[in-house]
């Protein structure tokens, strides 16, 4: 077949799922999906009860790849609602029972799918309504809630809630033995988990709302040839007057839902009209593209700059919530990554460990918002606590101990590279960590001052095995010469190589 055909298999909470893709224009040429899944009441049993309907499905899922003669396919799993060890235990009995390995996406790589086929979303409405300027997309899920913001097309910021369907739908659950009417108490209860949220936006009634993973609504409104579309107000409102009258079965039957879907509807409603509510959006659109779309879009390579803004913009957004010095940063960053690439024989590091220092070199200091004493440790545990997203569990990791190991106190509790905490790293992270927590050290020594004295370095790498940096600045630089002699040692131990920093005015070439 096309070498262009492409496999995508996307295990939800719901249910599994198969994807015949056409990767030049990511037309979908066959879909196939597993009957639901139970609903289990607790993360350890989320999948465990449905192994021989996720098996049988794939085993099904192969001869369809067969049939189209297509090797290149990926297969992912929605880790949101299971644990690491309940992970671990689910994919290796998928591996023995089918053969295949299924790669765990966490929250944090979920929202980035979300909002890369959220601005796929905006390219389909684009081409009917040019003005749209600011956007958010509201995606539904089944461990939380996503808000992103888009401006001009661009990716601005995102906010997870955890509310989930199941929540929701405990709320109302406590009202049958009382006379209280389980909408309104849902409303409340929504209403005090987005209290917050609400004194962060500013009320935009020019904006407007995309709706996604909202399958009643979409079998509603949507129209078969479209993949977004707009509806009014009134349309909305009167979808939600029917729904939050029907009984399950009707649901079901009305909306062609699955019962694992359909249970969940009419929570999903209730949260979309306090979010409309919320946002006091003027527009209204729905899109069928999804979690797959964003992972189809990652596949075919569609996000280089995507990449840099979503990701990059994350991490400069938690800078600026933490209040960290964002002048700094920039310098900081710019030598850092200068040092990177001029030493790429010396440390042998990938491209993917220069986008990591950048990101770390971001968000290192957002400790001293709590305490500056331990900053880089206060940092670690933000950034353990607040996943960068797009990045998995590994990146978040380096990112995380990088920062934590820019530590340079005398204090023997303080962690430091080769103590208790690094020897429990895994081994596979270990060197990386260390050769990266090397390079930022020295590049923040040359921004001791937070004054950007020094514009400019040029590195050379002598016969002797001596690293020399020359910084241009006419400024005093005493404050950084001795920030760097502190700083040094830990490049010196880890790369075997003894390290100069020498002064040049700026008018020396």
């Amino acid at each position: 077949m096309k070498k262009t055909l492409f496999g995508m298999i996307y295990m939800s909470s719901y249910k599994i799922q198969l994807n015949i893709v056409d990767l030049r224009d990511l037309t979908i040429i066959e879909k196939l999906d597993s009957p639901s899944f139970l609903q289990a009441n607790s993360k350890s049993q989320v999948f465990e009860q449905d192994m021989d309907k996720i098996c049988d499905a794939i085993e099904g899922f192969k001869e369809k790849l067969a049939e189209y003669q297509i090797e290149n396919f990926k297969f992912y799993g929605n880790e949101q609602l299971i644990d690491e060890m309940s992970a671990s235990f689910i994919a290796d009995q998928i591996k023995v029972r089918t053969g295949l390995k299924i790669v765990w996406l966490n929250g944090g790589q979920i929202v980035y799918a979300k909002v890369l086929s959220g601005l796929k979303s905006l390219e389909v409405i684009n081409q009917e309504d040019s003005t749209i300027e600011s956007t958010y997309l509201l995606s539904l899920g089944s461990a939380m809630i996503n808000l992103s913001l888009f401006k001009k097309h661009k990716f601005v910021s995102s906010w997870s809630l955890p509310l989930g369907p199941r929540e929701i739908q405990e709320i109302a659950e406590i009202t049958n033995e009382t006379p209280n009417n389980p909408i309104d108490v849902i409303n409340d209860y929504l209403i005090a988990r987005i209290g917050h949220l609400a004194r962060q936006l500013k009320e935009n009634p020019s904006s407007s709302i995309i709706i996604q993973h909202a399958d009643a609504l979409n079998n509603a409104y949507l129209k078969q040839s479209n993949s977004a579309n707009k509806i009014t107000h009134k349309q909305f409102d009167d979808f939600y007057n029917q729904l939050i009258e029907m009984p399950l079965n009707d649901v079901m039957q009305t909306y062609h839902l699955e019962p694992a879907v359909a249970e969940h509807t009419i929570p999903n409603a209730i949260s979309i009209k306090q979010f409309i509510s919320l946002l006091h959006s003027k527009n209204i659109y729905i899109t069928d593209m999804s979690v797959v779309t964003g992972l189809l879009m990652q596949e075919k390579g569609k996000k280089p700059n995507y990449d840099r803004d979503i990701v990059m913009t994350s991490a400069q957004n938690m800078a600026s919530r933490y209040l960290v010095d964002m002048h700094h940063v920039i310098a900081v960053r710019k030598f850092a990554l200068h040092i990177f690439d001029r030493l790429r024989n010396v440390h042998l590091l990938s491209k993917r460990s220069r986008k990591l220092l950048e990101l770390a070199a971001t968000v290192d200091g957002i400790g001293s918002f709590v305490n500056q004493l331990s900053r880089y440790e206060q940092s670690a545990e933000i950034l353990d606590a607040n996943k960068l997203i797009g990045l998995s569990d590994r990146d978040n990791e380096v990112v995380s101990e990088i920062c934590r190991y820019q530590t340079i106190d005398d204090d023997h509790s303080a962690p430091n590279i080769g103590g208790h905490h690094y020897r429990h790293l895994a081994v596979d992270i270990q060197l990386e960590v260390a050769k990266l927590s090397a390079i930022l050290r020295i590049a923040t020594a040359l921004d001791a001052s937070h004054r950007q004295k020094i514009k400019k370095i040029v590195l050379s790498l002598t016969k002797e095995n001596v690293l020399v940096v020359r910084a241009k600045t006419n400024a005093d630089i005493t404050l950084e010469r001795w920030s760097f002699k502190k700083r040094v040692k830990l490049f010196e131990d880890v790369f075997g190589i003894k390290v100069i920093l020498k002064q040049e005015g700026m008018n020396r070439q």
